[in-house]
């Protein structure tokens, strides 16, 4: 629990620098608003089920190439009954490459389970997406650092849309 907290104020001091620096820029920052759908990405048994997702991203501009993307992902399980719960914040380094960007950066996996929760490690994210107007299409893969777990041993692949204010 203690992991929780400190990687919820991390994300929130994150957040609040991130917001000061983008006001001094005087540059248009950008939120958007994303449905989606991930699944299991492990040796053993890729594609087993699906995940929905729904998550917020602010676009902070940082010069004319790169944005810091600080976001808060949700998913539960295909059968929207909740059992299982993702929650994840997290914060990207994203390159702009017209209307493509490429990034990467971590999350915070916290699982919420009967009543339970427990986080993980923080995990890196890989993201690829296109930004054209109000819609944003991006895939990512999230690798779970646990212990005894080699990297991208296990992790989740997904894909959003999503509209850009």
């Amino acid at each position: 629990m203690k992991k929780v907290i400190l990687g919820f104020v991390l994300i929130g001091l994150l957040i609040g620098g991130a917001f000061s620096a983008a006001q001094a820029q005087e540059r248009k920052q950008a939120l958007s608003l994303n449905l989606g759908v991930q699944t299991n990405s492990d040796r053993a048994s890729a594609f087993n089920y699906a995940l929905f997702t729904l998550d917020a991203r602010v676009g902070l501009v940082l010069g004319a190439a790169f944005e810091i993307s600080p976001e808060v992902m949700v998913a539960v399980d295909d059968s929207l009954d909740f059992e299982f719960t993702y929650f994840y914040p997290g914060l990207l380094l994203n390159l702009k490459l017209g209307y493509w960007f490429v990034g990467a950066g971590a999350v915070l996996p916290v699982v919420f389970y009967e009543g339970e929760s427990r986080s993980v490690n923080l995990s890196p994210k890989f993201n690829f997406g296109f930004s054209a107007g109000p819609l944003v299409v991006t895939a990512y893969l999230i690798a779970w650092t646990e212990e005894h777990t080699d990297f991208m041993e296990f992790g989740f692949i997904g894909a959003t849309i999503g509209y850009r204010f």
